[in-house]
């Protein structure tokens, strides 16, 4: 884990890099296989009984609902938003809802403080979360102004 340093405080917001995806992928794969153990050993004990086997599903590992204060088009909550950094606006952020830990998904914190939520899969098969353009994409979809007064003004 990362230690912080003396003089630095707690942020429950870290800029969405290639490492958080990669944790991302190894937090599914590490539940799958968890499942799939668990699931191989429930078929194994049913078998010594001689019953039916039926999948057992356990989702003990993460919460079954998002929160509620941290839906997209909501504002961030009072209780993070003092500590939410300004040069992290419009850039791509790890997920702050424990519900999407285990989802490839970033948020995007708007400058009034709305939040966006984007898939961190490959768009179009092609353009990952990394790619300019789709970064550029992602600034005009949670940065509407300048170009909607352009359009108004074209």
């Amino acid at each position: 884990m990362e230690q912080e340093l003396p003089g630095e405080e707690f942020s429950p917001f870290r800029l969405f890099t290639r490492d958080s995806l990669f944790n991302i992928e190894k937090r599914i794969a590490e539940e799958a296989a968890a499942a799939r153990a668990e699931v191989e050993e429930h078929a194994a004990a049913l078998e010594e009984d001689g019953e039916d086997v039926e999948p057992a599903h356990s989702e003990e590992h993460h919460p079954r609902k998002p929160n509620t204060k941290l839906e997209v088009g909501k504002k961030l909550p009072p209780s993070l938003e003092e500590y939410f950094p300004v040069e992290l606006i419009g850039k791509p952020i790890e997920d702050i809802d424990e519900y999407y830990q285990y989802k490839k998904t970033c948020c995007v914190i708007a400058k009034d403080k709305t939040i966006f939520r984007f898939s961190a899969t490959n768009a179009f098969f092609i353009l990952s979360i990394f790619n300019p353009i789709r970064r550029l994409a992602i600034y005009l979809l949670v940065h509407p102004y300048p170009f909607a007064i352009y359009c108004y003004l074209a």
